[in-house]
């Protein structure tokens, strides 16, 4: 009777043991078991055991130079051994066990909570192997590691983590070309060039000075404001220059830290005509006080009531704020403008009306 008893009791364990080998999670495992440090289970916690690093049973498609955001790759996992039931979980994580990317499964695997693939069914194939597919995650995430954990039988457990690189980005700088001068005249000329913004939105604008001059004046172009992946031509008139002078001019590009110029060109202006001379619709005594703190005063004097503008353009052509736009009346006037939202450095101040522009420098404190 007792040897009956240990016989039974023998072949009872022998049963599960078996019966475990072939059934524990036959049609995936369940989520949390990729042997991430989020998760901090493998397979080993169902199937006993514990899980040995491996390498080559997961890898993917994924470029040298690292993935590109958005796009989508194929990742392989192939488990060799005997004839024993095969398995596997993934999971794309960071730090934090948040999901990298997105899933979509292939034959013989699934997507279990969103964040873990699993086979739908044991192989007992030589390797054994799945296939899926892997959307890269948004631009600067960076490195992303696949965390693998793997059975063949069932205590015979691996784990992997596969790490993949983001690419780096490539930035693509405007363009600027085919700068050209028309209608040159004593005190005026007609600039434009073609700048293309290849995607982004830039400033457009122009720099001139005279050719013994140190600083470069800049002047905004028309259109102002440039964006998409195509040629725009943009303009300016440039008065109240010098008769019968070299300038040196360029167009550029600008946003806040990135700077594209054109290549640098001349023009000169006639000398004054004989019979008439150009009249002023604007002149300026001084701006006051130099360095400034929060407000400058502009003595000038006008021809005719005309409408003033009064524009700083800081010396690296960054910052073009507008400080007054108003009509004022013919004759001296005294006007005072506000500068608080300047920031400290060296400004051009641009002052225009009607036909004139005369432009001071100051310094902001």
């Amino acid at each position: 009777m007792k040897k009956k008893t240990i016989l039974s009791t023998l072949t009872l364990a022998i049963f599960f043991i078996g019966y475990n080998q072939l059934t524990s999670n036959p049609t995936g495992a369940p989520a949390g078991y990729s042997g991430s440090p989020a998760d901090g289970q493998t397979c080993a916690n169902c199937h006993g055991g514990s899980a040995v690093p491996a390498t080559n049973v997961l890898t993917s498609n994924v470029p040298a130079a690292g993935y590109v955001p958005g796009t989508n790759y194929t990742i392989t996992v192939s488990v060799s051994g005997s004839t024993a039931r095969k398995g596997f979980q993934v999971s794309p994580q960071n730090s934090s066990g948040v999901l990298m990317g997105t899933f979509t499964a292939g034959t013989g695997n699934r997507v279990v909570s969103s964040k873990y693939v699993t086979h739908t069914s044991a192989k007992t194939s030589n390797p054994g192997t799945w296939t899926f597919t892997w959307t890269a995650p948004a631009a600067g995430s960076g490195s992303v590691n696949f965390y693998g954990a793997f059975v063949n039988g069932y205590s015979n457990i691996t784990k992997q983590v596969l790490t993949v690189n983001e690419q780096a980005s490539t930035i693509t700088t405007p363009t600027v070309s085919t700068t050209t001068v028309t209608s040159v005249s004593n005190t005026s000329v007609n600039l434009s060039a073609n700048i293309n913004a290849n995607g982004k939105t830039y400033n457009a604008l122009f720099l001139y000075k005279d050719s013994a001059a140190v600083n470069w004046t800049p002047v905004l172009a028309n259109p102002n404001t440039i964006s998409g992946s195509t040629n725009t031509n943009v303009s300016q008139t440039i008065a109240n220059l010098n008769p019968g002078t070299t300038y040196l001019f360029k167009a550029c590009a600008w946003n806040t830290g990135d700077s594209t110029f054109g290549i640098v060109k001349t023009f000169k202006t006639t000398n004054n005509p004989t019979s008439v001379n150009a009249v002023k619709a604007l002149t300026i005594n001084s701006v006051y006080p130099n360095p400034a703190i929060d407000k400058i005063a502009i003595d000038l004097n006008l021809l005719e009531k005309s409408k003033v503008q009064v524009t700083a353009v800081s010396l690296d052509a960054k910052e073009n704020i507008q400080l007054l736009n108003t009509e004022l009346n013919k004759g001296a006037q005294n006007i005072l403008v506000n500068t608080s939202n300047l920031n400290s450095g060296v400004y051009f101040i641009l002052v225009k009306a009607n036909n004139t522009l005369i432009t001071k420098k100051i310094i902001i404190q």
